[in-house]
């Protein structure tokens, strides 16, 4: 292994140099190195990994060639996601997050409040609630809409639920790729 050290011009350089040579930095200093040989025996989540994210960078080029979303992940650079196409493959690689339900204006009228705190890495798009009764049959769904609060989204109950207790209130949050997460509360 060969180690380059004083050189300026080598100093911010990393990769392969054909097919056989890589360059890396490693504790500060500049190291050339053969090609590492390709794993052969990966494991069956080290494919799905692989695949996972080659799915996301296909998903990156395929939003950055519309021009609607382009700009907005381009909106999404921050000094960690320096390119628009790393907005986009961290948005499809993080799902939304369902911090909570707040369930304590829900008292089985129509009109009740019924608020949910989602959060994702780039944007939660929508926010779906279903109300089922304590035997698990859907009372009532739709979508929520987003609250004053900041990440809050809010759903307005639309029909009676006599029987209160047992009542469960499910929330999944989506995200632009169609990642989803839920979160269920027991009243």
């Amino acid at each position: 292994m060969s180690k380059v050290t004083n050189n300026p011009l080598l100093q911010n350089v990393s990769g392969m140099l054909g097919d056989t040579m890589v360059f890396r930095k490693v504790r500060g200093k500049m190291q050339m190195a053969n090609r590492p040989a390709p794993s052969k025996n990966r494991s069956q989540k080290q494919s799905a990994v692989k695949l996972r994210f080659q799915e996301a960078a296909q998903y990156a080029v395929q939003q950055l060639a519309q021009r609607e979303s382009r700009a907005l992940y381009e909106g999404g650079i921050t000094a960690q996601k320096h390119s628009a196409h790393v907005v986009a493959v961290s948005d499809y690689l993080n799902a939304p997050i369902v911090h909570y339900i707040e369930a304590d204006d829900y008292l089985g009228n129509p009109g009740d409040t019924i608020l949910v705190k989602a959060t994702d890495d780039f944007k939660v798009t929508a926010v779906k609630i279903a109300i089922k009764d304590s035997e698990g049959n859907i009372l009532e769904k739709g979508e929520a809409s987003p609250h004053s609060d900041i990440n809050v989204w809010a759903y307005t109950a639309t029909s009676a639920n006599p029987s209160l207790k047992g009542t469960t209130i499910e929330a999944i949050a989506f995200d632009r790729p169609g990642n989803k997460t839920k979160l269920a509360v027991t009243i």
